[in-house]
């Protein structure tokens, strides 16, 4: 079965992880990158309009052009989620600290912060991540990491993550 895939890239780095995944299932898949311009049109005279597109086109029209109709867009894709919890018998202050060494580790980029938590974005070999926490208490701190992404990189870095936590906090 043909899909046709657009994607929405805002960086160099981006349209070269999607280059790289191509080339990774170019033996698994026919994958053709179009040259020219891919535009989509509804309408309900598809005739008439690829009369009047052949007309603009020089040489042999017909082999320059393809049109698909597309009958439904592919459901999108849920992303995978995992949240680990915590309860670790250390200060807020000591726990924040050893979970920004445990995201420097994971070389993890700070996003933003909301009034509850801290969001940082992690990109792995596995693919990209999500990663919020939540770190609440005074003397005993609870620690909650909630893992948003797609294919592994979710069960990678909760397998990392929970790792790490687990050595930190005595379990």
């Amino acid at each position: 079965m043909k899909y046709i895939v657009f994607v929405s890239y805002e960086t160099d780095a981006e349209r070269k992880r999607v280059d790289y995944l191509l080339d990774k299932w170019s033996g698994r898949a026919k994958i053709k990158k179009p040259r020219g311009m891919v535009f989509i049109i509804d309408t309900e005279e598809a005739n008439e309009f690829l009369e009047e597109l052949l007309s603009k086109l020089s040489g042999n029209a017909a082999e320059k052009v393809e049109i698909y109709k597309i009958e439904e867009a592919v459901k999108k894709v849920e992303a995978n989620v995992k949240t680990l919890h915590y309860t670790i018998l250390e200060d807020t202050r000591v726990v924040g600290k050893f979970v920004e060494y445990l995201l420097s580790k994971l070389n993890a980029t700070y996003s933003y912060s909301d009034a509850l938590a801290k969001v940082y974005e992690v990109y792995t070999r596995k693919g990209r991540a999500i990663i919020k926490i939540i770190i609440r208490g005074n003397e005993t701190s609870s620690v909650v990491f909630r893992i948003e992404g797609y294919g592994d990189a979710v069960g990678f870095l909760a397998e990392r993550i929970d790792e790490e936590m687990k050595l930190f906090a005595g379990d």
